[in-house]
């Protein structure tokens, strides 16, 4: 590997950003956004540690072997194995572990940055942010369909044209069941599966021989689970108990999400499996209808039901045995923020500068009217710099103010400023509470 000049090393590692100004604005607005319609729907937030145990992040009910291959992990001082956490799933499971006396259900929700050293691709790095919600303590399917709804209220809230592909890992465990897959070869297949639509059957097919998979067995269930089989299609080969029960969960979900108003936003996804190991019913991944076009086609959003993954973290870790299902979706705030700059959108623009005072010799009127503005709950900035006009009104531009409040000599002597609109370059001469009631 050829070794990196002082230039590079200098720079933001690969996979990584810097987020400022109008980028890093419509990035806050999509997380208030998101913030507001989980405390809405009775989630209560909860932050953890950036790193954990790599014992944790490692455990068997974690994210399995894939995940693992892309783990930041690292020893402390002290020589513990420590690691960057990869999701925000594996750590609330951790925490939940810890506090057995938490009220149940349990509602939780998190926004912060997780790690993956995996490969990069538009609106794919390796640090990005999470925004979770997860339900604890209940195996309703009323709580899946709850999180279904969450999604449609917050990716319509975001304007996104979008569809929630939908599945039961226990219909799809089943139908492989069903096809001649062993039961010890599921989580193998499945990662395969999942990979149906974007690479296609014969690349699967491939992948699913060189597992030792027979290739009869491959072919049948390549032909049981395309992507254009049907619920209805695939009720006639539910024919063993783990399918029955997933088809009966799928039908009971459908049946809460009606009731959600969200069923409309929601397809039957045949092959989704969500690649990670713990989940254990339903699975779902939200897409825009529209990413081809902006040339977004991952994810936006995703996750399923995993009922063993807390239960396994407390007997792993020694606890008294107790049974704890669970539900959770993560939306991917750096795919979203992609998204919404690719299709335009006047999100987070009012937090904006709105405008910019610029005063001409005595600067303490000015400071005055900065400071109305201020109060009048203006976003307003101010010269500091003791710039002429021509300099600060291209200043001003540049920060994307809408306006300029000139103060000079003849508008302390009138007791006004003038006002002038930096797009049209039209001026009037207004009081400062004028100034407030125009900008407001």
């Amino acid at each position: 590997m050829a070794e990196e000049t002082n230039e590079n090393k200098f720079k933001a590692p690969r996979g990584t950003r810097d987020f400022s100004g109008s980028e890093k604005r419509l990035r806050d607005a999509i997380i208030q956004t998101i913030r507001e319609q989980f405390e809405r729907y009775g989630f209560e937030p909860l932050e953890t540690p950036a790193f954990e145990n790599l014992a944790v992040l490692t455990a068997k009910f974690a994210g399995g072997d894939e995940i693992l291959k892309e783990t930041y992990s690292f020893k402390d001082q002290g020589g513990r194995d420590l690691g960057l956490r990869y999701d925000l799933t594996v750590p609330l499971c951790r925490f939940v572990a810890e506090n057995n006396s938490l009220a149940m259900p349990f509602k939780r929700y998190a926004i912060a940055s997780v790690w993956r050293d995996g490969p990069l691709k538009k609106g794919r790095y390796r640090e990005f942010s999470q925004c979770d919600a997860d339900t604890m303590g209940t195996a309703s399917l009323a709580a899946d369909a709850e999180l279904a709804s969450l999604a449609a209220s917050i990716l319509s809230g975001l304007g996104l044209n979008y569809s929630l592909k939908v599945n039961n890992r226990k219909l799809l465990n089943g139908l492989l069941i069903g096809a001649g897959v062993p039961r010890e070869m599921l989580s193998d297949v499945i990662l395969s599966l999942d990979k149906l639509e974007k690479i296609g059957e014969n690349a699967v097919k491939k992948e699913l021989e060189e597992k030792q998979l027979p290739a009869p067995v491959a072919q049948r269930v390549l032909s049981t689970l395309s992507p254009q089989a049907t619920l209805e299609a695939l009720t006639a080969l539910a024919a063993n108990d783990d399918a029955k029960a997933g088809l009966a969960e799928l039908n009971e979900f459908f049946s809460y999400a009606k009731e959600y108003g969200c069923a409309d936003k929601l397809v039957f996804s045949p092959t989704l499996a969500r690649g990670l190991n713990y989940y254990t019913g339903m699975v779902f991944e939200g897409f825009l209808n529209n990413g081809a076009k902006i040339g977004i086609t991952s994810s936006i959003c995703a996750g399923g039901r995993y009922d063993e993954l807390i239960g396994g973290f407390v007997k792993e870790s020694g606890g008294a045995e107790r049974n704890v299902p669970a539900v959770g979706i993560s939306f991917g705030l750096d795919v979203l923020l992609e998204a919404l700059k690719a299709q335009g959108t006047t999100l987070g623009e009012r937090t904006g500068l709105a405008v910019f005072v610029i005063p001409i010799g005595d600067a303490l009127p000015a400071i005055r009217a900065c400071q109305q503005l201020r109060s009048a709950g203006i976003n307003t900035g101010i010269d500091l710099a003791g710039r002429g006009v021509s300099k600060n009104l291209a200043y001003a531009v540049k920060r994307g103010a809408k306006y300029a409040l000139i103060i000079g000599p003849n508008e302390i002597k009138e007791g006004k400023a003038t006002l002038r609109d930096l797009n049209s370059g039209e001026e009037k001469l207004l009081s400062i509470p004028q100034v407030c009631d125009a900008l407001r």
